[in-house]
């Protein structure tokens, strides 16, 4: 974005200049002074574990220019030259998100939903860069704290951004979007996922519709229609809107899946008389399912269906989400472990059951925040193993105990248990056999990189 001089810090944040200059001129901010580059402001955030006071010499060392306090550092404590003292460095940081959306005229997409959100921004991403400049979140910036700082390295002359919004409770999308004021706002669906925070999947539609509710009304609202959830919560957003499904009398209709990892998913859409068949580099009906988001959204934001579909075709799956190895001794491996719910393992067992492979191994971690019903939730993933075909199942995890006993009884003959991925990761090479299609799948917490890896090395590709 333009650089932004302290004394706009100083008047957006409503804070005071303690020290420093209020000419200077701020390129980049960060709240972890690792990512800090030179001429850098620096928000030092209180913290359960950490306080980011405690580093603001590790910020001056880093080039900051400048930093937001919320008490004047120690007489002895090095800092940036210029300090600015508010109340609250955590409302500092989202002021100045507010003001970089202001200054950066570039066409903002915000998008949030249970699953799927960030590959679908990434098809939205890639799609839009083949004509225009795009910014979009990286990594998990996708909170309260990311988004201001997603919208603070804007690029100057970036034509797009597109933004993912998270949550784990009610009114932080409501804030979210507030903060992003998208010009094109999609909901990608709504699942039973953070059960463990809130009461029903009713309530979180509801949360999740707070994008509805909060767009500008001539904000363009992208409509599954396929998910009950989200076509009842877009009736909050009296503008235009664009809709997407199965619906023949969707805007963009999904005619045909092809369902499989091998080379990657494809689909076929129709848009008036308009069709447009696209096969993926992405595995699996629910990446299809994603990319018709992306295509919906792309072309609320003023795209060819043609122009969408281009720039989605290269797009590979990133480390942990549904990235497929192929190995030594014919073994394909599918890293999905980035995160999991029961939808998400639904999906991939679906695909799974088509596969055609020497066996189907399923390395099963727990799924968190499933709330008091999670039992039920691990039990059904067993029952639908057992559907899909797999062969053999390895459960990691505690919850995982559940799915594993549920395979067997519904006739999975090949089941083991592991506490954790470290055991899991120890006995995975001698449980394989040449030949196997492995789907490694686990909420982030249980590290289930650990098992990827270690198969890896296991069974390194052949040369030649």
């Amino acid at each position: 974005m333009p650089p932004l001089s302290v004394a706009e810090v100083v008047e957006a944040t409503g804070g005071s200049l303690l020290r420093g200059s209020p000419r200077t001129l701020l390129t980049s901010f960060s709240i972890d002074t690792r990512t800090l580059a030179e001429n850098g402001l620096f928000f030092a955030l209180p913290g359960s574990r950490t306080d980011g006071h405690a580093f603001l010499h590790e910020a001056a060392r880093a080039g900051a220019a400048a930093a937001v306090i919320s008490r004047p550092p120690q007489a002895e404590m090095e800092a940036p030259a210029a300090l600015v003292q508010v109340d609250d460095p955590v409302q500092a940081l989202w002021r100045c998100g507010q003001l970089a959306r202001k200054k950066v005229p570039a066409k903002v997409v915000g998008l949030t939903g249970s699953t799927g959100k960030t590959t679908t921004k990434e098809l939205i991403a890639a799609s839009l860069a083949t004509t225009r400049r795009v910014h979009r979140t990286t990594g998990n910036l996708n909170n309260h704290l990311g988004l201001p700082l997603t919208l603070l390295a804007c690029p100057e002359d970036a034509q797009v951004q597109v933004v993912e919004m998270g949550m784990s409770a009610p009114g932080e999308i409501a804030a979210l979007t507030e903060l992003a004021d998208p010009d094109v706002g999609l909901v990608t669906n709504v699942r039973p996922v953070h059960l463990e925070f809130f009461r029903s999947l009713d309530d979180i539609a509801a949360a999740k519709g707070e994008l509805f509710a909060k767009l500008r009304p001539e904000a363009t609202a992208v409509v599954n229609l396929d998910d009950g959830h989200v076509r009842l919560q877009a009736q909050r957003h009296a503008g235009p809107r664009l809709t997407f499904g199965r619906d023949a009398a969707a805007d963009l209709v999904l005619e045909e899946v092809e369902d499989r990892f091998l080379p990657g998913a494809a689909l076929t859409v129709r848009q008036g008389e308009r069709r447009e068949r696209l096969e993926l580099r992405l595995p699996g009906a629910h990446s299809a399912e994603n990319a018709l988001a992306a295509l919906a959204t792309v072309l609320a934001a003023g795209a060819s269906l043609e122009e969408a579909a281009s720039g989605m075709r290269t797009l590979e799956a990133g480390p942990g989400r549904g990235r497929i190895h192929r190995l030594g001794q014919g073994i394909a491996l599918v890293d999905d472990v980035y995160n999991s719910n029961p939808a998400a393992v639904a999906a991939v067992l679906r695909t799974l059951s088509g596969t055609r492979a020497g066996r189907r191994v399923l390395v099963f971690g727990d799924m968190l925040e499933l709330g008091p019903e999670e039992a039920l939730f691990h039990r059904e993933v067993g029952r639908l193993a057992a559907k899909a075909g797999v062969d053999l199942i390895v459960g990691v995890g505690a919850r995982s105990r559940e799915a594993v006993e549920e395979a067997a009884r519904c006739g999975v003959h090949g089941t083991a248990h592991e506490p954790d991925a470290s055991s899991a990761a120890r006995g995975m090479a001698g449980r394989l056999r040449p030949g196997d299609f492995v789907v490694v799948k686990g909420s982030r917490g249980i590290r289930l990189e650990k098992v990827v890896q270690a198969i890896q090395a296991a069974f390194p590709p052949e040369q030649g």
